[in-house]
């Protein structure tokens, strides 16, 4: 049986299971990495020094991304193994790469402050705020409908994420969670509630929901920190900006930090933003007598 055979079912299954961006992404992997190297095979002739060989030929991406494709390739061929056309998964016997953990640089207060003032257009300045005093994800900001905003009780529910592909459940189920609204940014939520009847919080030009940040990110945040002269960081920074700034200002603790941003443990909490705040020594009292 050929690979490709086993690569084309793989998808049919995955496009039962996968939300619609991240099934996408795996049929990327698989046309665009995966079959110009293993279609025409034979998939019982493939042995792991073949998957060695194709993993290190791969130089343009990182670890975390080779991590991805190699997933993927493995999840192909359990799908032979299951049908019993092989007898081992080659892919089992081959060392994943490395992965890294990403490096933190949030912005400081001043750099926030910096960026919301030259934030001059009203939906920008809008998610901007909430991106920096919730920690919220791009799509679950412009995936806020009015129904999610509790003005009385001053709490914002994370219901739903957008992109490209359309409206879906958040990243995961934790991430379905309640807010605090606090209130430096409850000024920015009354007002943009107040702008218009739209069932979305934020809308476009034309009345409909954005389908994803890149008109943010090209027109605004790009141009915004060239002009700061601001080193260059994701408009996602915001969340780690949130973040690193709640726990260094001790305002909660790790497990709270988790659960505001949406994590299902403090794996993640500790393995970056506390990792952080312990290497930061900025603030460090050199003036401490250890031994008296």
């Amino acid at each position: 049986m050929i690979f490709s055979h086993y690569a084309s079912l793989y998808l049919d299954f995955k496009s039962h299971e996968l939300k619609n961006s991240t099934y996408d992404k795996y049929t990327n992997i698989v046309l665009q990495r995966i079959n110009p190297v293993f279609q025409d095979r034979l998939i019982q002739d493939i042995k792991p020094s073949d998957v060695k060989k194709w993993l290190y030929d791969i130089t343009d991406v990182g670890p975390k991304s080779k991590r991805h494709y190699i997933g993927v390739l493995n999840g192909i061929f359990q799908e032979a193994l299951y049908d019993e056309v092989i007898e081992k998964n080659p892919v089992k016997l081959v060392k994943l790469p490395k992965n890294y953990k990403p490096i933190i640089k949030p912005f400081t207060a001043d750099e926030v402050k910096a960026i919301m003032d030259l934030a001059t257009n009203q939906n920008y300045r809008f998610y901007l705020a909430i991106a920096f005093y919730t920690g919220l994800r791009s799509g679950e900001i412009i995936a806020l409908k009015k129904d999610d905003i509790d003005l009385k009780n001053k709490v914002l529910h994370v219901r739903k994420s957008r992109n490209r592909f359309g409206e879906s459940t958040p990243k995961t189920r934790s991430s379905i969670r309640e807010i605090p609204i606090i209130e430096l940014l409850m000024p920015y939520i009354s007002e943009l509630y107040a702008l218009h009847d739209n069932e979305y919080l934020f809308q476009t030009q034309y009345g409909l929901p954005y389908r994803d940040t890149n008109v943010f990110l090209a027109k605004f945040w790009k141009p915004a920190l060239s002009e700061l002269k601001i080193s260059y960081r994701r408009l996602y920074n915001t969340r780690h900006t949130f973040a690193t700034n709640m726990l260094y200002n001790n305002l909660v603790t790790p497990l709270q930090l988790a659960q505001l941003l949406g994590h299902s443990s403090t794996q993640m909490v500790y393995e970056v933003y506390v990792k952080y705040i312990d290497s930061n020594y900025t603030d460090f009292d050199r003036s401490i007598s250890i031994y008296t």
